[in-house]
Order: C-alpha cells, then sequence, then structure tokens
C-alpha cells in the first residue's frame, strides 16, 4: 500500500535492502541489514459508535497497535542507549529526537541527546545513573505547517534502566494508538494519551425555565450525528470512515485517536436540521492550515489536526502523541 500523506518530512531515506555494518560497533555485531518489511494494516470501512446522554468520550480506533515494522538486530552494549527510528512501513527515519536523564542519589540529574542519522539510528553515551526518557519525537510538515509529534517504543515500553546495563529502545512514527495503557485508562479524555488526532466538541442545551438563553441551543431530547470521511491526505493510506451518534445530555465530549490525516466533518440532528460549526479555545487560531476550515460553517467543514503550540520534536514528551483537541462548538443555524 503506497502511503499518501502530504510531504511528510522524512527528507532524506537510505534503502532498506542494502546491508550495513552495526554503526554502533562496526567489528562486534557484524552486518545489519534493514529486511523486508510487513505489509502495512488495511484501516477502511465504516466505524459507528453510539454515545448515551452521559458519555463523554469514544477512542475510535480502541487499544489496537499497528503491527510493528522490522529493525535490524543490535546488541545491547553497556553504558550506551542506542537503537532505531522508523516509520510504519520500515522507512528509517533521519533527524528523530531521543532525549533521556540520569538521575542519581541526592535528587540530581543530566541529560543526553541524540538524533538519528540517514539510516535512523542513533546512539546516546549515558551518563551515571538511572536511566528515563523524557522526549521522543520526529518532525513532520503536516498540511503546510511544521509539526512535532510523538514517537512510540516499539516493544510497547520505554522503562527505566540502569546505565551500566545500556539498552536498545527503537521508536516508531504512527498515526493512531495508545500512547500510555495506564494513563489512557485514567484519564481516557486527555488527548495527550493517543497518537491518533482529537476533537472536543461542545454545545448548549435549550432551557425553556432561563429567560437568558441564547440562540443556537440544542433541544433536550436531540441526537447529534457527526461523520468524520477521509480527505486524500493521510498518514499511510487509511480510509476509514467515522460515525458517531450522540445523544444530548453532557456538553460536550471528546473524540480520540483518530487517524491522523485530514476529514471532510458534517454535523446535524438526526431530524435533518444542520449544525453551525465554530472553532473555539485557545488554539482556534492559532494555526493557519489546521483546525477547522473554515473557522465557522454550517454543516461541512474540513478539519485538520492541531498539535501542541510552539512544541519542538526535542520537547515532545515520551509517552505522548502530543496532540491537542480541536475544539468545535455545535449551535443551530
Amino acid at each position: 500500500m503506497k502511503t499518501a500523506f502530504l510531504c511528510l518530512a522524512i527528507l532524506t531515506l537510505t534503502s532498506c535492502s542494502k546491508p550495513a555494518r552495526d554503526p554502533g560497533d562496526p567489528g562486534g555485531d557484524g552486518p545489519i541489514t534493514w529486511g523486508p518489511q510487513p505489509a502495512l494494516p488495511v484501516v477502511n470501512g465504516t466505524a459507528t459508535f453510539n454515545l448515551s446522554a452521559t458519555d463523554d468520550h469514544v477512542n475510535v480506533m480502541g487499544n489496537t497497535i499497528p503491527g510493528m515494522p522490522v529493525f535490524p538486530t543490535i546488541k545491547v552494549q553497556p553504558k550506551k542507549l542506542r537503537g532505531f527510528v522508523a516509520d510504519l512501513s520500515g522507512k528509517p527515519l533521519k533527524g528523530a529526537y531521543i532525549g533521556i536523564r540520569a538521575t542519581i542519589d541526592g535528587g540530581f540529574y543530566s541529560g543526553a541527546s541524540a538524533e538519528t542519522d540517514e539510516k535512523g539510528y542513533y546512539e546516546i553515551a549515558l551518563p551515571s545513573g538511572a536511566i528515563h526518557f523524557y522526549a521522543a519525537g520526529f518532525t513532520i510538515n503536516y498540511s503546510n505547517t511544521m509539526t512535532a509529534v510523538g514517537l512510540y517504543a516499539a516493544d510497547g515500553k520505554a522503562d527505566d534502566f540502569a546505565y551500566q546495563n545500556g539498552a536498545v529502545e527503537n521508536f516508531v512514527l504512527l498515526s493512531y494508538g495508545v500512547a500510555s495503557a495506564q494513563q489512557a485508562q485514567q484519564m481516557p479524555r486527555d488527548e495527550a494519551n493517543y497518537f491518533g488526532g482529537s476533537l472536543s466538541l461542545s454545545y448548549a442545551i435549550f432551557d425553556p425555565t432561563d429567560i437568558l438563553h441564547s440562540p443556537g441551543e440544542l433541544p433536550q431530547n436531540a441526537e447529534i450525528a457527526v461523520t468524520l470521511v477521509p480527505d486524500g491526505m493521510m498518514l499511510y493510506g487509511e480510509a476509514k470512515t467515522f460515525s458517531i451518534n450522540k445523544k444530548v445530555g453532557n456538553t460536550s465530549f471528546s473524540v480520540n485517536n483518530i487517524p491522523v490525516g485530514r476529514y471532510k466533518m458534517t454535523a446535524r440532528l438526526k431530524d435533518g436540521r444542520q449544525l453551525r460549526l465554530k472553532a473555539i479555545g485557545p488554539q482556534a487560531n492559532l494555526f493557519p492550515f489546521l483546525g477547522l476550515q473554515p473557522r465557522e460553517v454550517a454543516g461541512n467543514a474540513t478539519v485538520l489536526f492541531t498539535p501542541l503550540f510552539h512544541s519542538q520534536q526535542s520537547t515532545v514528551l515520551a509517552h505522548t502523541g502530543n496532540w491537542r483537541n480541536v475544539e468545535i462548538k455545535f449551535e443551530l443555524p
């Protein structure tokens, strides 16, 4: 399957079939090869979700994690952290950032970091102490916007370890997936716990006893129908449509873990009336090419996801996707 992502910032990729010596220990581990890679996962069809009046979130991709690419095998070396970073198809990513901190007795710590080379390889000489990851990021060109995104540890975890032991940790650029299962279980509405994009959808409910009610409020017994249809620009060729039906109750709900790309979004009531979509919140006007397009429209719009503003790949926390909610308010025209 071909990827169809707009200008993914993988500016220099090497061939995945040519053998190379282990860059961390040319004489020790012997030749390594980016061998044949599994096919990309097929993500298509339509998924429908029915939310009650009290439901306030939905994770549209569930806990599914795509199958990982096949990384070259390298050995653990004492006092070194090393590994590879690739996209889901197994192409190495140049310029990805991996950062670690070492803590020692007394609460003091020191840090170290590295960026991957053209083979997707990085290596960090470890300072003394207990090692933990503080950053794992990569920069993509997402709809003419340089966007720092999080990376997923290919073995599903990036645990602390003693510097004397060293470690090998490979990372993958994902378009969806749960970043931290524990965090997602505790805070399922928190968009930072997913590698997919997120929407926060809100509305006001008409109260006939409130003389100060404002126009645009939704009826108390209404049901909202939201549809997200992929619009060409997807990270790994995903083509899945999402249909979310929500009974009016609480005044907001989140749609999380949407495969990264561009979507055509429609919103209406089940009785057929179109809803007006309005971009709100602190990130509404920060990105000229991202978020809701246009910023206010009835019925149909285009939506792209928004990252944490001003973030860089060196500041993307490990175990996070770095996408922030696109906040949209629904109103009756």
